[in-house]
């Protein structure tokens, strides 16, 4: 593919600056509130197995089958209705690396308070979009032995605070994630990545079908409503990318459109098409010097336009929206 990036600093701007004032609303008004547990806190405080069984038995009760998939699926340490529990959790909070963990945790995370904050804020735009739209009860922060970032349940949102200790930190250095994922697991994409969790699992559902066309819309409609939830995100993190890796989508975009069509790929069902474009990578395969995702982008940026071409148009209706071809439509890539 014939890589043309040459673009002006004016053209980045205007196309970064797209639906600010549509998405930039006050929600000072609107009431909404969720608990905050941080069941790190509690777990290695425990000093004794026995003290363990009994914070065990109140963390069910706060957690309920978020904590039970804590225990189970990232801990390994099987049922929390196990006889041994309190052993095996116990093991997990005086383990050496674990111990760190949990300290490096206390210091990324002392001020919390400001993410309450910033997470209640980015629900209640939520909500002022989207009305009727599910909101989480709560959320629990829990060290996660560098398993999982957030995950959702129709109730709740689990947070992997070791997840976003940053890059550099002394234990995410040298475990064996790839190094474009060790960029991300930063402290700025923990938002994103609450919304992105929540999101897909209790608002947008699936994508209306298998073609590379309906996950672009899918997608781009999931970064349109992140955007929404924080429009005052730099645009690179909306996405989560590095900015380098922004700025090339960017540069990019009106070529990498042209080569899904000279490859007669907008229609396409071939599963392994659609991984390359949409599934998390360190590249998208076949586009020389590319971030993976980039179907997402391409779908976030196809959303946009039609949004920003039809003002009337309202989230609610955004989501709702199954017509296709209206998004095609309005979407002309032009970076020149």
């Amino acid at each position: 593919m014939q890589r043309r990036f040459l673009v002006t600093i004016l053209s980045i701007l205007v196309l970064t600056g797209c639906s600010t004032d549509k998405l930039d609303v006050d929600v000072s008004d609107v009431d909404f509130e969720m608990s905050f547990d941080r069941f790190e806190e509690k777990m290695f405080e425990a000093t004794s197995p026995e003290e363990m069984s009994e914070i065990n038995a109140d963390l069910i009760e706060t957690g309920g089958e978020l904590y039970e998939f804590y225990v189970f699926e990232m801990l390994r340490s099987g049922s929390v209705y196990d006889d041994s529990i309190g052993h095996y959790l116990y093991y997990f909070v005086t383990d050496t690396t674990m111990k760190v963990a949990a300290k490096d945790i206390k210091s990324e995370f002392s001020d919390f308070e400001s993410d309450q904050d910033d997470i209640t804020e980015m629900f209640k735009r939520l909500k002022y979009h989207l009305p009727d739209a599910p909101l989480p009860e709560g959320l629990v922060t829990y060290n996660s032995a560098f398993n999982y970032g957030v995950i959702s349940t129709d109730k709740k949102i689990g947070l992997g605070l070791d997840m976003y200790l940053g890059q550099f930190n002394s234990i995410i250095s040298e475990l064996g994630f790839p190094v474009y994922m060790k960029e991300k697991m930063e402290h700025d994409y923990m938002l994103v990545d609450i919304a992105h969790s929540w999101l897909a699992t209790n608002v947008l559902g699936d994508p209306t079908s298998d073609t590379f066309l309906s996950n672009m819309i899918y997608y781009g409609k999931l970064r349109y409503f992140i955007d929404a939830m924080n429009p005052e995100m730099s645009d690179h993190l909306k996405i989560r990318y590095t900015e380098e890796e922004y700025d090339f989508c960017l540069a990019s975009e009106d070529d990498v459109w042209q080569f899904l069509l000279d490859q007669d790929w907008v229609y396409s069902t071939d599963m392994k098409v659609n991984l390359r474009f949409f599934e998390e990578a360190p590249t998208t395969v076949g586009i020389e010097g590319s971030p993976g995702r980039l179907g997402q982008f391409m779908g976030w940026r196809m959303v946009q336009q039609y949004m920003d071409k039809n003002e009337e148009v309202t989230l609610v209706e955004l989501l709702n929206e199954t017509k296709e071809s209206k998004f095609l439509k309005t979407y002309k890539p032009d970076n020149e």
